[in-house]
């Protein structure tokens, strides 16, 4: 993880271990909890699937902790929060690095994992991460509000609903477009 970041994920989890403090020892959840953050910290910022499989284990632990009384709704908001944004800075921080490797090498995340000679069912070659962008802001520009399913369908299946995803994700953090709703309500919007 960078430094910032890492210093981040430091600061959340001393806060969980205040918060944890307050669990009885043989509570088997307070170390689960306990566990799940070292992971996080310990966890590669380039293997986003790991980052956000240990997210959504972390938010199940701590809504089931929240739901338990064990933690308070504020505390559990705050950390779920604070996870939350912790894991969109790492997506971020992800895709800006691959866009940077991409505009070096001058073509596409899909490019490089693929032959070059490799074009989709419809004979068009895969578009760069800029090009994808563009398509999706004009998709939202047009439409408004969409899913990223809808997204995805839009530019024709080209795209994994994760890529899009990922794309969203970076033009959140980058304040570009906005979100509303959690999970697969999240709606995208200018």
């Amino acid at each position: 993880m960078s430094e910032n970041l890492k210093e981040k994920a430091l600061k959340i989890t001393e806060a969980l271990y205040r918060i944890t403090d307050l669990f009885s020892d043989a509570e088997p959840l307070k170390w689960a909890l306990r566990e799940n953050a070292l992971e996080i910290i310990g966890a590669d910022p380039r293997d986003t699937v790991k980052l956000e499989k240990l997210a959504k284990s972390m938010f199940v632990k701590l809504e089931l902790a929240s739901s338990g009384t064990f933690i308070s709704k504020v505390n559990f908001e705050v950390l779920a929060k604070a996870y939350s944004g912790l894991l969109r800075e790492t997506m971020s921080l992800s895709d800006s690095y691959r866009n940077l490797l991409d505009s070096i090498a001058g073509v596409g995340a899909e490019q490089i994992s693929s032959p070059p000679e490799r074009a989709l069912s419809d004979n068009k070659p895969i578009r760069h991460v800029s090009d994808r962008h563009e398509t999706l802001l004009a998709g939202l520009r047009e439409n408004g509000r969409r899913s990223v399913g809808e997204l995805a369908k839009m530019l024709g299946g080209q795209i994994s609903e994760k890529t899009v995803q990922r794309e969203l994700s970076s033009l959140v953090a980058s304040g570009v477009i906005k979100q509303e709703g959690e999970k697969r309500w999240r709606r995208y919007f200018i």
